[in-house]
């Protein structure tokens, strides 16, 4: 297991050394694994397919999936829910996880609180499950060569709401404490409101205290309604 990190080096352990006391350490047999795997993952993503918990936590590894999900089916630890999103239902077997029902009520009842917060490039979630659900295409663009990325190397999705409205480009220069915004891009028909703008600012000032920034700049293009709150 990784130890500690230095940089961006890893350091590996035995995981006896690294794991704490409490953690448990009783031998898990193969439908069990992929029990408990498919509900975490299902709590992961809020509602899901089969081949969405296929692709997800333990992404690749879980054998008899369908048997495991019936068998969770009929316990009653998970429910099949209906999609729909201005039209059809959506196609496909859904489910969401019996400790979620609740929420999903809630949710359908309006006590909802909505934020705006910047998601990390990395989670399988802003990848093809962004464009499942909300039709935003999204790519990680680390590996990209410079002269053809489109949005930026760390790209990061705003999500406003139940919308993904744009995209932040950070860079952090941890030597001098500063976090540099090097663009943000606003997706069509985003709202270009004063109050859209300080809620965009506020997720951004968010990922400055989260990094320990003592310096927060705007250097890059932003877009024309959101610039009076962006600085």
């Amino acid at each position: 297991m990784v130890a500690r990190r230095v940089g961006l080096e890893k350091w590996w352990d035995l995981s006896e050394r690294v794991l704490p006391s409490w953690a448990p350490r009783e031998r898990l047999g193969e439908r069990e694994v992929v029990r408990r795997a498919a509900q975490r993952s299902l709590r992961g993503l809020g509602i899901a397919r089969a081949k969405d918990i296929e692709g997800s936590f333990t992404a690749g590894r879980y054998p008899n999936l369908p048997r495991v999900m019936a068998e969770l089916e009929r316990a009653r630890r998970i429910e099949q829910v209906r999609v729909a999103a201005d039209g059809p239902t959506w196609p496909d077997t859904w489910f969401v996880h019996e400790q979620d029902l609740g929420l999903l009520e809630r949710v359908s009842a309006g006590e909802w609180e909505p934020r705006t917060t910047l998601l990390s490039p990395f989670d399988p979630v802003t990848r093809g499950r962004v464009e499942l659900l909300f039709g935003f295409g999204h790519r990680m663009e680390i590996y990209v060569p410079k002269e053809k990325r489109r949005y930026g190397y760390y790209v990061m999705p705003i999500l406003h709401g139940d919308r993904l409205i744009g995209r932040v480009d950070p860079a952090m220069d941890r030597r001098r404490g500063r976090l540099e915004i090097r663009a943000i891009h606003a997706e069509p028909g985003a709202p270009a409101t004063l109050s859209t703008a300080r809620a965009v600012a506020g997720a951004v000032e968010e990922l400055a205290t989260f990094l320990r920034a003592r310096d927060l700049a705007y250097a890059g293009p932003v877009p024309e309604g959101w610039r009076r709150a962006l600085g």
